[in-house]
């Protein structure tokens, strides 16, 4: 890329004709002072395509294209008729430099750029098609004639025209011939650097075959030019394509907070076709180029007549709802326009990876060519399709695109699937095979896991089953003790025990093992004789059986077994300490292996606090925040060994990361309300 390096006293602007003009009008190779140039970018990218001299960034070869033209004589195409004193028709005049703005050099300026009406037109006699032309263009592109191949494109010549005899388009015939500054007149006017010949073929594959290195990367970078001018618009460097690195995606996008609109558009972006994608990745180009050239344009601006393009000006080709949508992008804040930026680089970078057929082969790409011809090649989609039919509210455009009617949909994905697109690109039909193959994979693994989790069900099962019989007959051996809780009688009921005196009174100490959430309601029972002066006697089988008030009996039992405060604030403090471990490893998503160590020690912290409390607690409040406590930890192991296990994709990660901390905070809230609750009990 060149910086400018001249700017002579000739130079001249080509609608009015004032000296030092500091813009270019690419797709008309022509140069314009500032006035002409304020109605010239009012009038949209589609008619006119400008770039600042100055300050504008330039590959060489389109500075060399736009300057030859220019001294050649390139204007006197637009004004063919003005220039022809046979002509008594036009009865104009050309504006001069101090001619004001509005209405004189406004309305000279729509007559010959919008509306074209000073350029030749063949008699009736030479009458010309679209086809003749564009194969007279074909030829053309292989001289070094650039004002031939101008007149032929202003006469509606399609730069993307297929020759079928011969299999090629202009650009694979200039690619061929090293015509640079051909090919870089027909991409300014909408040519497709994507389109591949009869062989399969890109320009850039022809121009390498042929020994012309240099215009092979040049080709490369156009082929690119919409991903890397989006690239450059939030990372401010673009990709070196050498080195086969064709798309990058910002190191802070991970960190970027969304919220459930953001979300949205996100996941629905993820939804559109190739095509759909594309016109969404050309409105967004189309309005980085007028932040940029806004940003360029207020720092030289100081005459209160040059206006500003505050938003993108109407294109009349496109239906009303996406230029009303396209108008909606200007109210995009810095940060919300990054982040639909990046969604954009990161689906295209994910529909690049699917795309196997060739390296060089992106679904965004060739968005700039599309609707570049006039009107005439440009989308050959509907202007019902509902890109944009959000647009109603000021709101709504941030969620990039509602959604697509099934019918609508139906229609895009029968035509892609029955033929791929014009460019290379793989059908519909491959893409979705190859989402189909993954999701199966996925399926797959999923299946996998589940019958691993049942086989440790059924060994669970089996060990609670073991030690349940083992706790019955320790409890039969112990029904004939003399006094069991320290009360005796003929006849014993069962009293409640907690889990740690039943460790260590029924199971042998070589024998201890854990006990399972079963045996709190089975097994954990004991044979004991209720004594109590103050309840009611009954009368069974001869013998006087004396029964206390079980629910008092209960709360005294309960009472008497719950923790002291400072034990508990301990141990929740320790569960605390534990999270906190956790949450400072996330902050470095690099060491994954440190998640599933920290979700461990939170397990063991949790169950350090469960255990000093009741196995059934009375309180509902304090049962539910243990119940809480134990189901969010073992989500939390689980969660952390799917983050160990997942891949390297920043958007997979990042949902495995959302689902961590979601785990994380649950636990603490849980722990929370556990000591707020023993609190008021």
């Amino acid at each position: 890329m060149a910086k400018p390096k001249y700017k002579t006293s000739s130079d001249l602007c080509a609608d009015c004709g004032a000296l030092e003009p500091g813009w270019a009008s690419l797709n008309r190779a022509i140069l314009l002072c500032d006035e002409c140039c304020s109605i010239h970018r009012s009038l949209g990218r589609h008619v006119s395509h400008i770039k600042s001299l100055n300050k504008g960034t330039w590959n060489t070869y389109l500075r060399s294209m736009v300057h030859t033209l220019n001294d050649n004589g390139a204007n006197s195409i637009w004004e063919h008729s003005l220039l022809d004193p046979s002509n008594s028709k036009i009865n104009r005049r050309k504006p001069q430099p101090k001619d004001s703005l509005h209405p004189t050099k406004a309305d000279f300026i729509r007559a010959k750029h919008q509306q074209l009406l000073f350029v030749l037109r063949p008699s009736k006699d030479d009458f010309s098609s679209e086809e003749e032309l564009s194969k007279q263009l074909h030829s053309s592109v292989r001289t070094c004639n650039l004002e031939t191949s101008l007149r032929l494109l202003a006469q509606g010549a399609n730069s993307n025209y297929f020759y079928c005899e011969k299999g090629t388009t202009p650009l694979h015939v200039a690619a061929r011939a090293g015509q640079s500054l051909q090919i870089e007149l027909l991409i300014s006017n909408g040519g497709n650097p994507n389109i591949v010949d009869s062989n399969k073929q890109t320009p850039a594959d022809i121009a390498k075959m042929a020994g012309h290195f240099e215009l092979s990367e040049r080709l490369v970078e156009c082929m690119y030019d919409v991903t890397d001018r989006l690239t450059l618009f939030v990372c401010s460097r673009k990709p070196d394509h050498r080195t086969q690195e064709h798309l990058i995606i910002p190191e802070w996008a991970v960190t970027i907070e969304r919220n459930e609109l953001a979300l949205e558009a996100r996941n629905r972006l993820q939804m559109l076709s190739n095509h759909l994608l594309e016109e969404l990745a050309m409105d967004v180009y189309d309005e980085v180029d007028r932040r940029e050239t806004e940003a360029i344009w207020l720092s030289n601006a100081t005459l209160p007549e040059r206006s500003t393009v505050p938003f993108l000006p109407v294109n009349p080709h496109l239906s009303s709802t996406r230029n009303q949508g396209r108008q909606k992008l200007a109210r995009f804040t810095p940060k919300e326009f990054a982040t639909l930026i990046i969604d954009l680089l990161t689906e295209a970078k994910r529909r690049h990876l699917l795309s196997s057929n060739t390296p060089l082969q992106d679904p965004i790409v060739s968005a700039l060519r599309k609707e570049q011809m006039l009107g005439k090649h440009g989308s050959q989609m509907s202007d019902d399709e509902p890109l944009y039919d959000s647009v109603a509210s000021d709101d709504d455009y941030a969620a990039v695109t509602s959604d697509i009617t099934s019918n609508q949909q139906s229609e895009i994905d029968n035509e892609k699937a029955l033929a791929p697109m014009a460019k290379g690109l793989p059908s519909i039909v491959d893409v979705l095979k190859k989402q189909l193959t993954l999701s199966e994979t996925t399926i797959k693994e999923l299946k996998n896991e589940i019958e691993e989790f049942k086989n440790i069900i059924n060994e669970l099962k089996n060990e609670n089953k073991e030690l349940k019989n083992y706790i019955e007959i320790n409890v039969k051996k112990n029904i004939t003790d003399d006094i069991i809780n320290g009360h005796s009688g003929s006849e014993q009921e069962p009293v409640l025990e907690s889990l740690t005196d039943l460790r260590t009174s029924s199971l042998p100490r070589g024998s201890q093992r854990p006990a399972s959430m079963y045996e709190t309601r089975e097994g954990l029972k004991k044979q004991g004789a209720w004594n109590n002066s103050n309840s009611p006697v009954s009368k069974r089988d001869g013998d006087t059986l004396v029964r206390p008030n079980t629910t008092q009996s209960l709360w005294e039992y309960q009472a008497i077994n719950l923790p002291s405060s400072d034990e508990v604030t301990r141990r929740t403090e320790q569960v605390t300490r534990r999270i906190q471990e956790l949450w400072m490893a996330m902050q470095d998503p690099g060491h994954r292996e440190a998640f599933v160590p920290c979700a461990e020690r939170i397990r063991v912290a949790v169950a350090e606090l469960t255990a000093i409390f009741p196995q059934n607690p009375i309180e509902d409040n304090i049962r539910s925040a243990l119940r809480q406590l134990n189901g969010n930890t073992g989500r939390l192991q689980a969660e952390c060994a799917g983050l160990q296990r997942c891949t390297s994709d920043p958007e997979h990660m990042d949902r495995c990361l959302q689902q961590v901390r979601s785990c994380a905070y649950d636990i603490a809230k849980a722990t929370k309300l556990l000591v707020t609750q023993f609190q008021l009990s």
